[in-house]
């Protein structure tokens, strides 16, 4: 077989673990899409993705962030103010192709099926503002948290990123060294998305539902003896239990919105997941969904992950507005496939690029979670620290 060419419509979803990969899921030949650009049509697109489960066909696509604007009735002010300022060219909120079909592909056997890998040097993100104006925003959810209004909120920033030559000779390239779980490629006709997301924001399947939220970060040594002790100090900084904790407890009751009374596990807590670049903390969290709600409507009251909003949500999603000048897109989104079974899984769109077709820059976005205690050096070098993994270093 062959993967999809440079001008077709596809989605691939890619596990590039090293261990206990599951195998790849490739969309091509699309029957439709479901496409929203505007706010006033997030709500429609998202009955017709409901309507094609019915209707027997794989739906395969992603929500950008400001999506969950439309979901929230409080956000729906900011969403339409953020439509009115978006820029030419900007990716939709919502994007979904329906296709009869799924190709499911062996771990092994896709990096073989991908061009070689781009020989161009891989540059580091250029981050779209100076360290002086994250400082500011820093300062600003500081003000918001010492107000008592969030008790903690996920700063983030843009960045470009070039990429010459075919995107897929750049996934090809940077698949090895980032290792995600839950990357792949989405290719619209529009834009190009390449994610390589360690995150997993929600699997529902045969009635389970898992979420896998990650907050807590240090950052790889060469040494191995240096490694381990990062290892082990972001296993006991109370710092970063407590941040993970706080999207832990959210997610928990975002879940129980949709799940059987009683239901709501957390299996795993606080565990460490180490990355070519980066260790991160990360827990589990599962619950039995309600009879008769589907995936689509997992979406409706999860959407957006909290782990990338921060606590209280609603709140968490004003303050951003506030701070952030520039819009997320698909950068903390979601990228996700539904069959017609009911089974369903999206990935937390963060390590993700998106470029418009033609264009030889991507857009990145890399943020942390801030909290009473967080240090804006500290909190700055993490973000550049997360994309590290485009160039490998």
């Amino acid at each position: 077989m062959r993967l999809p060419g440079p001008h077709e419509v596809f989605a691939l979803f890619d596990d590039a673990r090293a261990h206990d990969a599951v195998p790849a899921r490739l969309y091509r030949d699309p029957v439709a899409t479901i496409v929203a650009r505007r706010q006033a049509e997030v709500q429609p697109a998202l009955d017709r993705l409901a309507d094609a489960r019915e209707q027997g066909l794989h739906a395969a696509g992603f929500l950008s962030y400001e999506a969950g604007l439309a979901l929230e009735e409080r956000l729906r002010p900011i969403g339409r103010r953020r439509e009115e300022d978006a820029p030419p060219g900007t990716p939709p909120l919502l994007w979904f192709g329906l296709f009869e079909g799924c190709r499911l592909i062996a771990p092994g056997d896709l990096p073989g099926l991908l061009p070689p890998p781009s020989p161009a040097r891989i540059s580091a993100p250029r981050p779209l503002i100076d360290e002086a104006a994250y400082r500011a925003a820093f300062d600003r959810v500081q003000d918001y948290i010492r107000a008592g209004d969030i008790y903690q909120a996920n700063l983030t920033f843009p960045c470009d990123v070039p990429i010459p030559g075919d995107p897929m000779a750049f996934y090809a390239a940077v698949r090895p060294r980032a290792a995600a779980g839950y990357g792949g490629i989405m290719r619209t006709g529009e834009h190009s998305i390449l994610s390589f997301s360690p995150e997993l924001f929600f699997t529902q399947i045969r009635g389970q539902l898992t979420a896998r939220p990650m907050k807590g970060t240090a950052p790889r040594d060469a040494d191995p003896a240096r490694d381990a002790a990062l290892v082990q100090w972001l296993e006991n900084d109370a710092k970063q239990r407590a941040e993970n904790l706080m999207i832990v407890d959210l997610l928990r009751n975002d879940l129980s919105r949709v799940s059987l009374a009683g239901s709501v596990t957390v299996p795993e807590l606080f565990r460490i997941e180490s990355f070519p670049t980066v260790h991160q903390m990360i827990s589990t969290v599962r619950a039995k969904i309600l009879p008769g709600l589907s995936p689509v409507d997992v979406l409706r009251i999860l959407f957006p992950c909290g782990s990338i909003t921060g606590a209280p949500k609603v709140r968490a999603m004003e303050v951003i507005d506030a701070v952030e000048p520039f819009a997320r897109g698909v950068y903390t989104g979601a990228m996700g496939w539904i069959d017609p079974e009911g089974d369903a899984a999206f990935n937390v769109a963060i390590r993700t690029l998106c470029m418009a077709e033609g264009s030889a820059v991507g857009r990145l976005g890399l943020g942390s979670g801030i909290v009473a205690d967080s240090d804006a050096a500290s909190e700055w070098a993490e973000c550049l620290a997360k994309g590290r993994f485009l160039a490998g270093t």
